[in-house]
């Protein structure tokens, strides 16, 4: 850890940067609060915990921003972190400077190890506003020591950034490829995409390219929720902090994903297709991986539903371009620091790290992660397409003649909303019994239906609501389900209850095989009671009821939890309607049926 050697009294500071800069940054110095500090010790304008403690709590003065309009806000204190303590950042705002909200947590308060300048600097993380942003802020930090040693504070600055609102829509650029793990649809860096100031080069320097990558990195951005009101300016954010308050040559990560499955190009690379530009992600990993970063704060909220796909698709295509095994491990790094660890891991999984990234709601998802991009790489997906003897409908459908090109395999079928029940089903042949994902593909438009309803027969029923609403073709992932070998299973569509739309398309369906599961499974999952969930995913309120009328339902009792372990509703009667509070996160929660001593269990997405 290098040494603090000063400490800046608490005045404004000048960036180097601010004459380049194309936003408005304003960096305010706020004072701490002597009399509202526990167990810490002031003197000179240098903050530390007391002789004698472990752990202190620091509070800062309120403060307030000029800026016109605010998108982004960040911190920076002039401070160092001996190794094996942390500080815990807090960050609270008001609209009125009396009623606070908040706070967001941050464990990830670190100097420049990636890039930039060695300054003397504490870095938090950029977080996003929303509209109308609040204009005050104060801050907590909970310091915590290790061996008798302190993290030593001193100036703290609310670091705020207008970048600008995005009023453009959102277009991913994808080239048109013939492999089965292409480089997925990329949101671009200039005008028609999130709008960098500088889309094609950095800011300074120049970028330093690599023709391979060994590993590949999990983050996540610390951001204040995982729903950003408006991701693009949460991507200039992001972009404008890296660059003008870290000093660091272009944005840290290789790629941003959000909420809604869209991948954002990060660090400047001239030829994605075919190179690897190094990132600022991973201090002493840089070269050789590639990091992406989740927008969102998953040490407290959920993975929305949309993300997962977008994850599968961004790892498997370089795991395929570079013939990387999603369960193996490699060496990368330079002497102390070179190690060797698996291909596919989280920030918080290389030695040198100290840092809780990508959180506790991401992390336990990593095997399954492995699993499903090691299922697309081995090519045994199994697709019915429109065309098969496997798929059958009834009602009236059209052959798709605006664009046909986009269709797999160069066709699609569609119906007109309304009227008489038009349906569809996919009726796969599968090879084993098990789980598997399974993928629609549709011609999205703006004329398509955004309440489609579609059923998943395995071994118990589910049910599925899509929106083919948008642009462009592409898989579109309905989630994990259990069927059994051959072809007893299906998945169905029809236009029962599209709403918002006149089209519906049926077109193809893929499956594939994630986890093989053995006979005693398979009779112990036919004889246990099942939960029964409806619709799923939901956006206001769920019914849950059991389906085996073996049981006796006084007898019963339905838990419901959240990914951290928290029961957010539970019953003792079914069937059960569950209607979300507005507290509860949009996400994957887990429904729990206890009987007798035994119980099962079944996940349900909730999307706001």
């Amino acid at each position: 850890m290098k040494k603090l050697s000063v400490l800046l009294p608490f005045i404004a500071v000048i960036s180097l940067w601010c004459s380049e800069q194309f936003f408005p940054t304003e960096y305010v110095p706020v004072s701490y609060i002597l009399n509202s500090s526990r167990n810490i010790e002031i003197a000179n304008g240098i903050a530390k915990i007391s002789a004698g403690h472990q752990t202190g709590i620091l509070k800062t003065e309120i403060t307030h921003t000029n800026l016109s309009d605010l998108t982004g806000f960040s911190v920076r204190i002039v401070g160092e972190i001996p190794d094996g303590c942390k500080v815990l950042l807090r960050i609270f705002w008001s609209y009125d400077g009396k009623n606070w909200l908040g706070p967001i947590d941050d464990w990830e308060v670190e100097p420049n190890d990636d890039e930039g300048p060695i300054d003397g600097y504490l870095y938090a993380n950029p977080y996003y506003t929303a509209k109308p942003p609040a204009r005050y802020y104060k801050a907590e930090l909970h310091l915590f020591g290790s061996d008798g040693k302190s993290p030593v504070l001193g100036q703290f600055e609310f670091v705020f950034m207008n970048c600008g609102w995005t009023n453009h829509p959102i277009t991913a650029v994808s080239p048109t490829v013939d492999e089965e793990c292409p480089m997925p649809s990329i949101v671009p860096r200039g005008p028609d995409g999130w709008d960098c100031p500088i889309p094609d080069t950095f800011a300074s320097g120049v970028p330093i390219y690599y023709d391979y990558v060994t590993h590949i990195t999990i983050h996540h951005t610390a951001g204040a929720t995982s729903t950003p009101p408006d991701p693009c300016a949460q991507m200039r954010n992001i972009w404008n902090y890296h660059v003008y308050t870290r000093g660091w040559n272009d944005i840290g990560y290789n790629f941003v994903l959000d909420h809604l499955g869209n991948i954002y190009h990060g660090r400047w690379n001239a030829d994605l297709e075919n190179f690897n530009v190094r990132g600022a992600h991973v201090s002493y990993h840089n070269s050789y991986t590639m990091g992406f970063s989740i927008m969102g704060n998953f040490e407290e909220d959920t993975l929305c539903y949309a993300t997962l796909p977008a994850i599968y698709s961004l790892i498997s295509w370089k795991c395929d371009q570079y013939d990387i095994d999603p369960y193996g491990s490699g060496w990368n790094g330079d002497g102390e620091h070179r190690y060797f660890v698996p291909t596919i891991l989280g920030h918080r999984d290389w030695p040198d790290a100290s840092t809780a990234c990508p959180g506790a709601n991401i992390y336990p998802l990593i095997p399954s992660i492995r699993d499903s991009v090691a299922a697309r790489l081995s090519g045994s997906a199994i697709i019915v397409d429109n065309g098969d003897g496997e798929f059958t409908d009834g009602g009236t459908w059209y052959e798709g003649t605006y664009n046909p090109s986009s269709g797999w395999e160069n066709d699609y079928e569609y119906c007109s909303s309304g009227g008489e029940l038009d349906w569809a089903h996919w009726t796969p042949n599968l090879p084993e019994y098990g789980e598997y994902d399974v993928y629609m593909w549709w011609y999205a438009g703006s004329n398509r239906c955004n309440n489609v309803l579609v059923r998943i027969h395995g071994i118990s029923d589910d049910t599925v609501f899509v929106s083919q609403k948008g642009t462009g073709s592409d898989w579109h992932y309905l989630g994990r389900f259990i069927f059994d070998a051959g072809s007893s299973g299906f998945v169905g569509i029809n236009d029962e209850t599209a709403t918002d739309g006149d089209v519906v398309i049926a077109d193809a369906v893929k499956w594939i095989l994630i986890n093989p599961l053995n006979i005693s499974a398979k009779a112990e999952q036919k004889n246990k009671i099942e939960i029964a969930a409806s619709p799923n995913p939901f956006n206001s309120s769920i019914k849950i009821d059991v389906n085996n009328s073996s049981i006796s339902k006084a007898e019963l009792q339905i838990k419901i939890y959240d990914l951290r372990g928290n029961i957010v509703a539970s019953s003792t009667k079914t069937p059960f309607i569950w209607h979300p509070k507005k507290s509860n996160y949009s996400g994957i929660y887990l429904i729990r049926a206890f009987y007798n001593h035994h119980s099962t269990s079944r996940k349900v997405v909730f999307l706001k």
